[in-house]
C-alpha cells in the first residue's frame, strides 16, 4: 500500500467517526424510547402476572377444597359400606345361628318323638303284662264311664242336676284334700302305685289325666 492509499483510509475513518458522533443523540433518544416502552408494558405484565397468580391460587384452593370434599364423601361412603357390610354379616350370622338352632331343635324334637314312641310301645307291652293285676281298676273305670254317660243324659234333660253335680264334686274335692292332709290317702283318686302300674308309662311325657271318678 502506497502513501496516498494510507491517507485515504485514515481520512475515511475520520469521516466515519464524525458521522457517528453527529448521530449519537438520535440513537440515545431511540434508546430512551425503548426504555419508556419497556416501562409501559412492565406494569400490565406485572398486573397480568399478579392476576394469573391470584387466579391460580384461587383455582388451587377450589381444587383442594373439592378434593377434600370428595375425599370426605368417599371416606363417608366407605364407612357406610363398611357399616352395612358388618351389619349384613351380623344379620347373616344371626340367621345362620338361628337356622342351626332350629335344625338342632328339630332333630331334638324328632329324637324325642322317636324316644316317646319307643317308650309307648314298651309301655303297651308292660300294660298287657299287668292286665290281670289292673283288671279291677279298669272295671271300676268301666262302671264310672257307664254311670257318667247315663248321668250326663239325665242332666241334659234336667239342667239343675248339672249344677248339683258341680257342687257335689267341689265338696268331694275339699274332703279329699282334708283326708289327704290327715292320712296321706285320696278318696277320689287311685293310689300312686296303681297309677304307675296301670295308667302311667315310665319315661313317657307326663300328662295330667282326668280324675277317674269325676262326675262333671
Amino acid at each position: 500500500m502506497d502513501t496516498n492509499e494510507y491517507y485515504m483510509v485514515i481520512l475515511g475513518l475520520f469521516i466515519l467517526l464524525i458521522l457517528t458522533l453527529s448521530y449519537e443523540p438520535p440513537i440515545r433518544e431511540g434508546l430512551d424510547i425503548g426504555k419508556e416502552l419497556a416501562k409501559t408494558f412492565e406494569k400490565p405484565a406485572k398486573d397480568i402476572k399478579k392476576a394469573s397468580e391470584k387466579e391460580f391460587k384461587k383455582a388451587k384452593q377450589a381444587t383442594t377444597k373439592e378434593f377434600n370434599k370428595a375425599k370426605k364423601e368417599t371416606t363417608k361412603g366407605l364407612n357406610v359400606v363398611k357399616k352395612e357390610s358388618v351389619k349384613g354379616f351380623n344379620v347373616v350370622k344371626k340367621g345362620a345361628e338361628k337356622a342351626a338352632k332350629q335344625v338342632a331343635k328339630g332333630f331334638d324334637e324328632i329324637f324325642d318323638e322317636v324316644t316317646n314312641i319307643a317308650n309307648y310301645i314298651v309301655c303297651g307291652f308292660n300294660k298287657i303284662k299287668t292286665l290281670p293285676d289292673c283288671f279291677f281298676w279298669y272295671f271300676l273305670d268301666i262302671i264310672y264311664g257307664i254311670f257318667y254317660m247315663f248321668y250326663s243324659m239325665l242332666a241334659f234333660a234336667i239342667p239343675p242336676l248339672k249344677d248339683g253335680a258341680k257342687m257335689f264334686w267341689s265338696m268331694m274335692k275339699m274332703m279329699d284334700e282334708m283326708i289327704h292332709d290327715l292320712t296321706g290317702f285320696h278318696i277320689i283318686r287311685y293310689p300312686k302305685s296303681v297309677m304307675n302300674m296301670c295308667y302311667l308309662c315310665k319315661g313317657a311325657p307326663k300328662k295330667k289325666r282326668s280324675k277317674p271318678s269325676k262326675c262333671s
